[in-house]
């Protein structure tokens, strides 16, 4: 079994500690005001990081062990710099490698993660259709993404960014999500999107 499932009493309630001063901060970059663009993705990013510590992906089947952990923005990049320098970081042990797409029929099937921007919302029907059931963690912070069939939405509050998570989506593609990770977010159990592309 996976280091993330083995959630013991005391594992979680520090895991859960280490999520929640992630969020403090979230609460204290925003409590002073209105977020700028840059700050906002920059903070997004760093949640990136974060959420991939959270997730177990299943094991490639028929495929060697990966060389690096892609994580790949889709649509619009927003990010800038702010993504990049998470190529310092690793992944289960892996180094991460930023990949950029324009299109969705672009996307390499081996990223495991993929942040689909809001400037795709009017084709995210379809693109969220065409990664069904495949071991890539989606996330975005377009609106009624989770609803739609999307694994992780961020979602900007007042003085915060929260999560929704679609459950269904996570288990139908193999992903385990960490039992303190779903305690702070909003669980949404929709199983496919009953939208028309």
């Amino acid at each position: 079994m996976s280091k993330h499932l083995l959630l013991q009493p005391a594992r979680v309630k520090r895991v859960g500690c280490i999520l929640l001063a992630l969020f403090a901060a979230a609460l204290h970059a925003n409590a002073t005001g209105p977020t700028s663009t840059s700050s906002e993705y920059k903070l997004k990013a760093a949640l990136l990081y974060k959420l991939s510590r959270f997730i177990e992906w299943p094991p490639a089947m028929g495929k060697t062990r990966p060389e690096n952990f892609k994580l790949c923005i889709l649509g619009r990049d927003d990010f800038g710099r702010s993504l990049d320098v998470l190529e310092e970081h690793k992944v289960n042990g892996l180094p991460i490698t930023i990949h950029r797409y324009t299109h969705s029929t672009g996307v390499d099937g081996d990223c495991q993660m993929l942040f689909i921007s809001d400037s795709k919302r009017p084709f995210m029907t379809t693109i969220l259709r065409s990664f069904e059931n495949q071991p890539i963690l989606t996330v975005s912070d377009a609106r009624d993404f989770a609803k739609n069939g999307g694994m992780i939405q961020f979602v900007l509050g007042q003085k915060h960014i929260g999560f929704k998570i679609n459950t269904y989506a996570a288990q139908a593609a193999g992903l385990k999500i960490a039992a303190p990770l779903l305690e702070l977010a909003i669980v949404v159990h929709t199983k496919k999107n009953k939208d028309t592309p």
